[in-house]
């Protein structure tokens, strides 16, 4: 392999967990005479994806949060819930904003070659991980890769999945409409034909705002319920019949929530992130501040000369919430609505996502448990004991 083919680390997918990557590197003294490698089919910036999150600690550029909320709104069975954040900030990055600037970077930097190219798969060889592409192979001492499910994959024990797959419109109504500080977090007050469906609403401005129609399901919708539920609820919910606003661009997507515990590594030296790296949290579909935790830990173990973490998973009472939860969102739609209307009518919005970003201590978890209903979670266990058991 010739000198320009091999790097110190090759990075496998440009998307969040892969970018994250990159800028974390950059960051870091240690790391930056080492050569780096990033790859996917385009590094050309896309508009595809809006991401949300709530703890900003992590995030590479504070120019990147594209709108932040300090109140958020819940609507469920009809009741409607509001509060103003105390200890969190709701934040919104877009795709193409983040991708823009950290791949900017990275051409402004020797040690980063980028690389335009189908990614065909990975094999430890002679010594070093490879990456093997439409452009030939190229080699690393790590490989960190968010492009390809790891070998076996379908292999992997799995009790529970759905998809939480979603269409969203980014409006400018021709009147103002919405509430610049306040974003609407969940509204399950819409149909609920085909799995759970709640919708959200975040505006940017008193007349452009980003809605999105969300479900989770075992299986997407067509390209026409997605346009029926949004059409339906703009015009419902925000009185903005057809010709009162215009879509200013789209996006769609699909995030796995599963039981699955993905493997740390595809092979010998090739290290999965992202996604692929099982980040996704399986009850939410939440995954950006996962990601950048994640990367963080990937850049500081390998300026110090260790390897990147091996574990990288969720405590297990995390993973048994998530498991218990997912399996009413899957086999109990109503008794998830009803977990839903009491989680957010007894607590506190700010205990709930720091309950939901795994920042709370056991006694804090109790009180959020105590405050559902148990006779879904009863049934969850008994269920799921086998997985409970064996380590969830």
């Amino acid at each position: 392999m010739t000198a320009s083919r091999h790097f110190d680390f090759i990075i496998a997918g440009a998307g969040a967990a892969g970018l994250s990557l990159v800028w974390n590197f950059l960051q870091r003294e240690e790391l930056r005479d080492r050569r780096i490698l990033l790859a996917d089919r385009s590094l050309q910036p896309l508009r595809d994806k809006t991401w949300c999150f709530w703890d900003d600690r992590h995030v590479p550029f504070d120019d990147l949060i594209h709108h932040t909320w300090d109140k958020l709104e819940v609507r469920v069975r009809n009741t409607f819930f509001s509060e103003t954040l105390e200890k969190y900030r709701y934040h919104c990055v877009k795709s193409d904003d983040y991708a823009g600037k950290i791949l900017e970077l990275a051409r402004q930097s020797p040690n980063v070659t980028l690389l335009e190219a189908d990614i065909d798969g990975f094999a430890f060889e002679s010594g070093s991980a490879v990456m093997r592409t439409a452009e030939g192979p190229f080699t690393a001492g790590h490989i960190f890769q968010s492009a390809l499910r790891p070998p076996g994959f379908n292999r992997l024990k799995l009790d529970l999945s759905l998809l939480q797959h979603f269409a969203g419109w980014h409006i400018r109504t021709t009147e103002p409409v919405f509430d610049p500080e306040s974003a609407t977090f969940m509204d399950f007050d819409v149909p609920q034909k085909n799995g759970i469906t709640f919708a959200y609403v975040l505006p940017f401005s008193s007349r452009d705002a980003l809605v999105e129609y969300t479900l989770f399901s075992p299986e997407v919708i067509t390209d026409e319920a997605y346009r029926q539920g949004l059409e339906t609820y703009i015009e419902e919910r925000l009185g903005q019949p057809p010709g009162s606003y215009e879509i200013e661009y789209t996006e769609k997507g699909v995030i796995p929530m599963e039981d699955r515990r993905y493997p740390a590594r595809y092979c010998r030296n090739v290290w999965n992130v992202g996604t692929m790296g099982g980040l996704t949290k399986p009850s939410t579909g939440y995954t950006f501040t996962r990601i950048q935790k994640h990367s963080a830990a990937i850049a500081d173990a390998l300026a110090r000369g260790k390897n990147p973490p091996s574990d990288i998973m969720s405590p297990y009472r995390f993973r048994v919430y998530d498991m218990l939860l997912l399996f009413n969102l899957h086999r109990d739609p109503e008794a998830s609505l009803t977990i839903f209307y009491e989680l957010f009518r007894k607590n506190r919005f700010d205990s709930i996502l720091q309950f939901l970003e795994e920042q709370t201590r056991f006694d804090q978890d109790l009180r959020i448990m105590a405050s559902v209903p148990w006779g879904p979670f009863f049934r969850a266990i008994y269920h799921m004991k086998h997985r409970i058991l064996t380590g969830a």
